[in-house]
């Protein structure tokens, strides 16, 4: 696990200013997507420091000591899923903003915003271009496709947690077990995914489900 930090004195006047100077952690188990990030990051004005950690536990760590108010959380962290350290900051951190970043183009809309994220953008954008879009998430914006936005598939949670597990090949009961329901709850919850998407049945909502990257 690694841990790096940048950190530099901001000017005693800026007139940088609709966002104020930021704290930045960068959660990505690749050490060169990390240096590469804080290189840019660190020429921005509105950046105060950066942190770096490659794994979701290292990065938590990192956050409940630096209190940062900006996280860029890849989607593959350490083995682990970066929804999970996503949906941590949501529950226990929410004043962090969180945006996840992935190498295969970017998380949905739905799927990114289910989590607690307030963007979602891809490795594969020009730096240029990811700044841009980190520095409207500082200063308050939500960055999302906005063809995503306006036809997003909108689940709750629980939906959500329902439909990861059918799409894993889980039965209901199998599903009621693991998440502490009843099977009539869980029957319920399946049916309401089944009609938001527009599917019939588990095969088509496993296809439809990763078509709208609702699934990682």
């Amino acid at each position: 696990m690694t841990l790096v930090a940048t950190e530099r004195v901001a000017p005693a006047n800026t007139s940088e200013d609709r966002c104020q100077l930021q704290r930045v952690l960068i959660a990505d188990e690749h050490e060169l997507v990390q240096a590469g990030l804080r290189a840019v990051l660190m020429d921005e004005p509105w950046v105060a420091s950066c942190l770096g950690a490659g794994s979701a536990e290292l990065a938590w760590q990192v956050a409940r000591r630096h209190q940062p108010q900006l996280a860029l959380v890849s989607t593959s962290l350490g083995g682990r899923s970066g929804l999970e350290l996503c949906r941590a900051f949501k529950e226990r951190m929410p004043y962090v903003r969180v945006v996840l970043v992935s190498g295969e183009g970017r998380v949905s809309a739905a799927l990114a915003s289910t989590h607690g994220a307030v963007a979602s953008l891809s490795k594969q954008m020009p730096s240029a271009a990811i700044v841009s879009a980190l520095k409207r998430v500082a200063e308050g914006a939500r960055v999302f496709p906005r063809d995503e936005v306006n036809g997003a598939v909108q689940l709750s949670k629980r939906e959500l947690d329902v439909l990861q597990h059918l799409v894993l090949g889980l039965s209901n009961p199998e599903v009621a077990a693991l998440l502490n329901l009843s099977r009539h709850t869980v029957k319920q919850h399946t049916s309401t995914v089944y009609r938001k998407l527009g599917v019939r049945n588990r095969a088509q909502a496993a296809s439809r489900a990763q078509e709208l990257g609702l699934v990682a």
